[in-house]
């Protein structure tokens, strides 16, 4: 098991059409978004629009849900999607259009030919077999391997394990990953 701390300042900020995004982990290490060579991307944008349209992104499972502010996810079938900060994330189709109205600072997860989800935890956690990410929205306290880890809003802490580890948190985002 691998335990690793990884500070927002280290993350990459692009500009987008909508406002801005940062990359918070991707993965492989020499991937890259822009050309779509990934297996998990974290980030979070800043929506400062009040209405855009997502960057199709065909073959790539997305979670997504709001930090602050909220939005409302639509797509052409017509099916909506109404999310308020710290909402039960919500798994859709890279590949589907969707346009999103609301502004809002968001928390995301993309997946490309791996297995991923995002969920909330709180109190007791169990760190699954693989990488599991962890972002606590209003910073805070993990305590993991008889360690306890102080993040900031936007550090992510990255447990990486071939076997169930116990871990307590404050209120968190949690990426899994399994390759």
């Amino acid at each position: 098991m691998t335990i690793t701390l990884i500070p927002r300042e280290g993350a990459t900020v692009g500009v987008w059409s909508g406002g801005t995004t940062t990359e918070l982990a991707l993965y492989p290490p020499d991937g890259s978004y822009a050309q779509r060579r990934f297996l998990f991307r974290i980030s979070s944008a800043d929506v400062q629009l009040e209405e855009s349209t997502f960057t199709p992104l065909p073959g790539v499972t997305r979670y997504i849900t709001p930090l602050t502010g909220g939005f409302t996810l639509t797509h052409p079938d017509g099916s909506s999607v109404v999310m308020e900060p710290l909402d039960t994330p919500y798994r859709f189709d890279g590949g589907v259009p969707t346009v999103s109205r609301g502004r809002a600072a968001d928390f995301n997860l993309m997946c490309k030919g791996c297995g991923g989800v995002m969920t909330l935890a709180e109190g007791t956690d169990l760190a699954l077999p693989g990488f599991n990410y962890y972002m606590l929205p209003a910073g805070g306290e993990v305590t993991a391997g008889g360690f306890t880890y102080r993040l900031r809003p936007l550090d992510l802490l990255l447990i990486e394990t071939d076997r169930s580890v116990p871990v307590r948190t404050d209120k968190a985002l949690v990426c899994r990953i399994d390759l």
